[in-house]
């Protein structure tokens, strides 16, 4: 089971962001606005789905801003529910909180390492410079699509090879795969403040068993 639900969760990494067609928009006093009912994660049962009409404006840069934080958002919580999954099967990945010293065998995974206090201050550090470098050497372009944050370079494959279908598809998969893991692991870390650290996988077992 453990293992399944594991797979499941590196499957919806596969997915990445891909060129979409430019969409069409006017110019109202120098703001670039659009209807957005068709842009990619537009998609069933919900559809267009703006209950506090944050994009009612129709403010181009604004949508374009949203989307690029909420793709963002979803990559981290894909990666949050990967670890998550992995720590449940028993596996960790040695390495170093502070200099000579390991991680703890006995440090809780998710969000029970900050709730216990025992992460040390200098593996925050870490964490930070690495967000830091991401930001910085990865930033999100005005000229690119929300969530295409590759650097110019023959190095990294382009898709403008595909159609305006598939490339919509691809987004739309990444765009509710990152919902998904959103929503698993504000539910994972939920469960976990209530059940005292216990792992959501044996929790989802014990409550099947």
């Amino acid at each position: 089971m453990k293992t399944a639900a594991l797979l499941t969760v590196s499957t919806l990494m596969g997915a990445q962001a891909f060129m979409a067609p430019a969409p069409k928009f006017s110019r109202t006093r120098g703001v670039a606005r659009m209807s957005f009912e068709n842009e990619a994660g537009v998609t069933a049962p919900l559809g267009y789905w703006d209950p506090l009409g944050l994009s009612a404006d129709g403010d181009v840069d604004k949508f374009n801003r949203y989307r690029a934080i909420e793709i963002k958002h979803g990559r981290v919580a894909m990666l949050a529910m990967l670890h998550t999954l992995i720590t449940g099967a028993g596996v960790t990945l040695p390495g170093l909180v502070t200099a000579g010293d390991g991680i703890p065998q006995s440090m809780p995974y998710g969000i029970g390492a900050i709730t216990s206090g025992a992460w040390a201050a200098q593996g925050w550090a870490q964490v930070l410079i690495f967000c830091s470098a991401l930001e910085v050497l990865a930033p999100q372009k005005e000229d690119k699509i929300p969530g295409d944050v590759q650097p110019d370079t023959s190095a990294f494959a382009k898709l403008d090879d595909k159609t305006e279908e598939e490339a919509l598809k691809y987004q739309n998969t990444e765009i509710n795969n990152g919902r998904l893991a959103m929503v698993a692991w504000t539910g994972a870390t939920v469960g976990a403040l209530l059940t005292n650290g216990e792992h959501p996988v044996t929790t989802l077992l014990n409550k099947l068993g």
